[in-house]
């Protein structure tokens, strides 16, 4: 074996190829069709999305573990473990499990570069057909159409929304981006759209591949109770649902869509009610908004984008107003860090900012100038490390006081990590 240990493979992994991000299937595709990937003997589920990916794939997991299928789960990127990317039943695979995988790619792909994520995709599928999974859900990494995800075909395909996010690769128009995400929409086959107000790019192309296309408020919808919620689409309805165990009114669209979704695919995979009341109840998903009580409340949530950040908004302008509420925020490069601040700048008390630990990463003095661009009496304190503003954060904080972070999933590991 090329390398002993899990950590070992991972270092490697990053300097195999140039480019940390390359979109393209060719490489993969090559790969994959040598390691027999392509043909898959389970149902495959590919979500896209802007926001919600990552919501959609746990209701789906939840709901479908719970119906007694093996399910496999890839998702990206990891908070705290790598392992998390892939799971079996709900369970993250084991180091040994990865590193075999791992070896058995390298050998396969005979010299032929891939990315980190491409790798990781890779393994997914191999570690899929090595347990012989009944479901396979893959969490679209960027855009869908040229997607390391997109080299399987799919049995159902999931867009969530559509926003603003990956411009230098996506393009910097709705049109465009929706263009690129429904790029995993495939002939015959049931595709979903959860955006209210989804770009014509995405009935489009699912024309133009002759995709079996279902978007919310005109082919599905919902209704919500104080305690519980409707699914309503022609000749199937499903009433007095248990609000998903997400926060957020968002998750109950999301919820709508994942139900459609299954509807779709009732022949291949049969579910009951219960199993799908189940599933929403037990689902979680770390790092969106997730609430934690110590001596103050912590929020931890991911939104790094305009559309999350409203997200986040309006989840806290749900909640009792705390005394004092400390924001510690990083965030990388390419992200909308002055829409996203006009968004929660009046949720916040006093913002401790710092910067991940990423070569994308915002230095700490942009970070900072964005903010003092908001309100000149905005209170703002700079620290070296995500770690060392999250500490001071917690000594400055008591009982009724609230500490947010977010800002990017890198922020979110960063504090996990230390609380583990």
């Amino acid at each position: 074996m090329k390398y002993n240990t899990l950590d070992e493979w991972l270092a490697w992994q990053t300097t195999l190829h140039a480019r940390e991000i390359e979109l393209g299937l060719d490489r993969i595709e090559t790969v994959a069709k040598s390691l027999n990937l392509l043909d898959c003997p389970f149902t495959v589920i590919t979500v896209a999305g802007t926001n919600g990916k990552g919501s959609t794939v746990a209701m789906l997991s939840a709901i479908l573990h719970h119906a007694g299928y093996k399910v496999g789960t890839y998702t990206s990127p990891h908070i705290v473990h790598y392992n998390e990317r892939i799971r079996i039943g709900l369970r993250c695979v084991h180091d040994q499990q990865l590193c075999q995988s791992f070896e058995k790619i390298n050998t396969a792909r005979d010299g032929i570069s891939l990315s980190f994520f491409e790798f990781a995709t890779l393994t997914a599928l191999d570690i899929f057909h090595e347990n012989e999974v009944d479901v396979a859900i893959l969490e679209v990494g960027l855009g869908g159409r040229l997607d390391a995800t997109n080299v399987v075909d799919n049995d159902l395909a999931f867009v969530t929304s559509i926003g603003l996010d990956h411009t230098e690769w996506l393009g910097d128009n709705q049109e465009s981006i929706g263009y690129e995400k429904s790029g995993i929409f495939r002939a015959n086959t049931p595709a979903i759209c959860g955006d209210i107000d989804a770009p014509s790019s995405i009935a489009e192309t699912a024309e133009k591949v002759n995709a079996n296309l279902f978007q919310l408020n005109s082919d599905f919808s919902y209704k919500v109770a104080k305690t519980s919620w409707s699914f309503l689409t022609d000749g199937y309805e499903l009433h007095g649902l248990p609000l998903p165990n997400l926060s957020g009114a968002v998750q109950i669209r999301n919820a709508a869509s994942v139900v459609m979704g299954l509807h779709c695919l009732n022949e291949k995979l049969p579910l009951s009610t219960d199993a799908i009341e189940t599933g929403l109840r037990e689902v979680t998903l770390e790092g969106r908004f997730q609430r934690i009580v110590k001596d103050c409340e912590i929020i931890l949530d991911v939104a790094h984008n305009f559309d999350s950040a409203k997200i986040l908004a309006e989840n806290l302008m749900a909640l009792p107003k705390s005394q004092k509420t400390i924001a510690v925020f990083a965030i990388l490069s390419d992200k909308d860090v002055d829409g996203i601040v006009s968004l929660l700048h009046s949720h916040i008390d006093d913002w401790y900012v710092s910067q991940v630990n990423s070569p994308r990463r915002m230095e700490v003095e942009q970070v900072e100038q964005s903010l003092m661009q908001q309100s000149s009496d905005i209170s703002v304190k700079v620290f070296e490390s995500v770690e060392k503003a999250y500490s001071q954060a917690q000594m400055d904080t008591s009982e009724g006081d609230r500490i947010i972070v977010f800002g990017s999933i890198f922020t979110v590991s960063e504090v996990l990590a230390s609380e583990s």
